[in-house]
């Protein structure tokens, strides 16, 4: 297949796209920075990379035309409604195909917010006061698309490898500087999910036959149920500090502590009966140690 994938250059794209290509399909991505070191990893996997902004749809509309599946990974934080509607309908205007193509469209467990349940599963609604429910909105249109196929994919906190923009290195970074605050309830946890993990989810996504996959959501984390406070007094210990987490309450305006002042566990049954998948990786707690190696190590392909 020949397979279009937006936030290449991001953590969960990257990773996507290193899988599906590994498995054999041919990969574009679209990248606003095509210099930063780390893609040229991607390369190396004969990854196309094209210079674009997916706000922008004359940046790659022809690369597009060509794909049979999309995968969009990637969210535009200054201007989530104006790009992913300009992708929607940029999509909406492709030739058409007898076979439509497929979308795998990418928000996250996190939309959902504070829910009186114990486990948060694909049947739930957002929360309307959740800071980006607004995510949910955008997955209904997504859904809406007339001329592809949409599937949605839900991560948990995603961790693994070099951590690009995970919270898990946020604090390998608290460690260093020596400040570590913990802001929410440090009773509460969340689920969390390998980005390996959560690249092979893509990859059935995107290939699983349409009846299996068509206008469904699935969260995408593993079994564990850490409280956020050990994932991070973990990440503190892994980076060599060992002193005293300082707990603070939640800043408004700050997602993360906002997050981790309530609780995020979720189940994975319907990707692993509908879509075969499992979670493969150690958790985010054993994996500690490895994460900061992996991190300190991808060091030398930071900046640009």
């Amino acid at each position: 297949m020949k397979i279009f994938l937006t936030g290449a250059s991001g953590f969960a794209g990257f990773y996507a796209a290193m899988r599906l290509a590994t498995a054999g399909h041919t990969v574009t991505g679209v990248v606003r920075n095509p210099a930063q070191k780390r893609l040229q990893i991607l390369r190396t996997l004969q990854i196309k990379l094209i210079h674009g902004d997916v706000a922008e749809p004359a940046t790659y509309r022809d690369e597009l035309d060509q794909c049979d599946a999309i995968v969009h990974a990637m969210l535009d934080k200054k201007r989530h409604f104006d790009t992913d509607r300009a992708f929607f309908a940029t999509l909406e205007a492709l030739s058409p195909r007898s076979k439509r193509r497929r979308l795998v469209y990418t928000t996250g467990v996190s939309i959902i917010g504070k829910v009186p349940v114990d486990t948060l599963d694909e049947t739930i609604e957002p929360n309307p006061a959740q800071p980006i429910s607004f995510r949910r909105t955008l997955e209904k249109e997504a859904f809406a698309l007339k001329n592809v196929s949409t599937t949605v994919l839900r991560p948990g906190f995603i961790f693994g490898n070099d951590g690009f923009n995970s919270i898990s290195t946020d604090w390998f970074e608290l460690a260093e500087k020596g400040q570590p605050i913990f802001r929410g309830d440090r009773e509460k946890g969340w689920s969390w999910i390998h980005v390996d993990d959560l690249a092979e989810a893509y990859l059935l996504s995107a290939t699983a036959d349409e009846a299996v996959v068509d206008g469904e959501i699935f969260h995408i984390v593993d079994e564990h149920r850490p409280l956020c406070r050990d994932v991070m007094r973990a990440c503190l210990d892994a980076a060599g500090f060992s002193g005293a987490i300082q707990y603070e309450p939640p800043v408004k305006g700050d997602n993360i502590s906002m997050w981790f002042d309530q609780n995020g566990y979720s189940s994975s049954q319907k990707a692993r009966t509908r879509l075969g998948w499992r979670s493969r990786h150690d958790s985010v707690l054993a994996s500690a140690p490895r994460l900061y190696a992996a991190w300190t190590a991808a060091r030398n392909f930071a900046g640009s």
